[in-house]
């Protein structure tokens, strides 16, 4: 009586499995469907479906994915690699949940004063316009004090 013996199966990597993630992430906040991000990918229906399930893939088909879905390349790799992060190509971060965008430092004291200013109306609307420059004018001062803004130039 013979044995047999049923093939392997590879389980996905944790790595394997954030990868499958982030561009499954990146397809959605681009509006595809798998259909149109496989299109978009240049790649077979099923092929791309092994990227987004973490299933393993020629580095070819990451290059693919990186190209369709304007990653940097190399994105792929570094994820299989250890990475927990996709670079896109403007700068951003793509990360499993969120995407990290770069703020111009000289847009980021404004970003800070308008958010200052707009909490202060909400939760203290006895404040003067006065009051309510003087405590935003303070936070950025402090934000500089601490580095995380850059210092006025």
């Amino acid at each position: 009586m013979m044995a047999s013996m049923a093939a392997a199966i590879e389980t996905p990597t944790d790595q394997q499995m954030l990868l499958g993630a982030l561009v499954r992430q990146r397809r959605v906040a681009l509006g595809y469907t798998q259909a149109q991000g496989s299109k978009a990918c240049d790649l077979s229906g099923q092929t791309y479906w092994n990227v987004e399930h973490g299933r393993p893939v020629s580095a070819t088909t990451y290059a693919k994915v990186e190209h369709g879905y304007g990653m940097r390349a190399g994105s792929c790799r570094a994820v299989l690699e250890g990475a927990d992060s996709i670079t896109l190509d403007d700068g951003t971060e793509l990360i499993a949940g969120g995407q990290i965008q770069r703020v111009e430092a000289g847009r980021l004291a404004e970003d800070i004063r308008e958010a200052v200013n707009s909490a202060a109306r909400l939760t203290a609307p006895d404040l003067t316009h006065r009051q309510t420059e003087e405590m935003t004018a303070k936070v950025v001062e402090e934000l500089r004090k601490r580095g995380i803004l850059p210092a006025a130039s």
